[in-house]
């Protein structure tokens, strides 16, 4: 299986939305071998959001819907206008003809994350979620990966329970660097 690597030093100079939105994810979700650092992911998150980005807009939405540290409170309303506006431009993004395959696939994650948390106006549905993370992890996204082997193999969510497929997908995000595989395997595997 193909991993989607990048490299954040060529990415800060493409100055384009996806590029903010990987950058801004990099340093919210410690991704692409970075630290957290949510100063940098809010700067990169709203440069995406002045140029009418639909997954900045998204990771701006979903940051007030969580918090973002310090940085930013919880405002669910704002979180919801956001979120709301952010859905059907990123479903025009997939559909796109003329984006890459590796960007189509982080917004098709997204939309992943919609059914799986019921985001703006979309219902929760575990299933659907789970057939466009497992799409979206086939193709190499790594938190799609990781998604597979934390959160549904490993609890049954949207497909049954599978301790040997949630461990296969878990080993394949930890052994690939993404930190929070690496601590949860350890403490899965190793049961600290």
């Amino acid at each position: 299986m193909g991993i989607i690597k990048f490299n954040l030093k060529d990415l800060e100079n493409q100055n384009t939305g996806f590029s903010y939105y990987v950058l801004g994810r990099s340093y919210d979700l410690e991704e692409n071998g970075v630290e957290e650092d949510l100063k940098k992911a809010l700067y990169y998150y709203k440069k995406g959001v002045e140029i009418g980005y639909p997954l900045c807009i998204y990771s701006l939405g979903i940051s007030y819907e969580l918090g973002l540290g310090e940085l930013l409170v919880i405002d669910k309303s704002k979180a919801k206008e956001l979120l709301i506006d952010a859905y059907p431009k990123i479903i025009k993004l997939i559909n796109n003809s003329n984006i890459f395959d590796v960007e189509r696939v982080y917004a098709k994650f997204v939309i992943g994350a919609y059914y799986y948390f019921g985001l703006g106006n979309i219902e929760k549905n575990y299933e659907k979620a789970f057939q466009i993370i497992k799409e979206c992890a086939d193709n190499g996204h790594i938190a799609a990966i990781y998604d597979l082997g934390a959160n549904f193999y490993f609890n049954g969510i949207g497909t049954d329970i599978n301790y040997e497929l949630a461990h296969y997908y878990l080993n394949i995000a930890k052994e690939n660097g993404l930190k929070r595989a690496i601590t949860l395997y350890d403490s899965r595997v190793k049961g600290k």
